[in-house]
């Protein structure tokens, strides 16, 4: 292991981790508020496969922390429906929505303020997040009418400036979803 050293400054930088673990229980607490907000019993009447929702982490998300709020959590490749919240440390938050082609091809109701935000992520995995996020393979929404050929989902995403004002954050996140879930498919 020639040319490895420990930074032992950074090892012993106990004010730098407790800073991360609160901000990781900040976003977390906000999560969990989200999932609050919008019950199964909800969430069953807007997709009646929904399977709730779920906020989970993890540490290694092309190299970096991550944290999760899913709301329906239906991936079926058909008939699925998702709305993501991915917390991506060093690259933002995001909320994206994913839909099985047969959902899609129900016309789900994007209106025009959606088309002007949202951006398609055209990518053939709806798990590519630093392709997607990185404009790789993503491009804006515009008077798309049909599923791309050799694609069995659709998935559009939105970067969400948070601010630092947690409650603040919290009304624009829950307005987002709330706006999702009030233009069904």
């Amino acid at each position: 292991m020639d040319g490895v050293s420990l930074d032992l400054q950074l090892l012993q930088d106990k004010a730098l981790f407790q800073k991360l673990k609160e901000q990781s229980d900040v976003v977390e607490n906000l999560f969990a508020a989200l999932a609050n907000d919008f019950p199964q019993s909800e969430l069953s009447k807007f997709h009646p496969d929904s399977k709730g929702t779920k906020v989970s982490k993890g540490h290694n998300l092309e190299n970096a922390p991550y944290q999760v709020l899913d709301l329906v959590r239906e991936f079926d490749s058909k008939k699925g429906f998702n709305i993501r919240i991915l917390n991506w440390w060093g690259q933002g938050l995001f909320i994206f929505v994913y839909m099985g082609y047969l959902t899609y091809e129900k016309k789900f109701f994007f209106p025009a303020n959606l088309l002007e935000s949202y951006q398609d992520c055209k990518h053939s995995s709806p798990w590519a997040y630093g392709s997607i996020i990185n404009g790789q393979t993503a491009i804006e929404v515009q008077n798309s009418q049909n599923l791309p050929k050799n694609q069995d989902f659709f998935q559009v995403f939105k970067q969400i400036v948070p601010s630092s004002e947690i409650s603040e954050t919290h009304l624009m996140l829950k307005k987002e979803i709330r706006f999702i879930l009030d233009n069904p498919y």
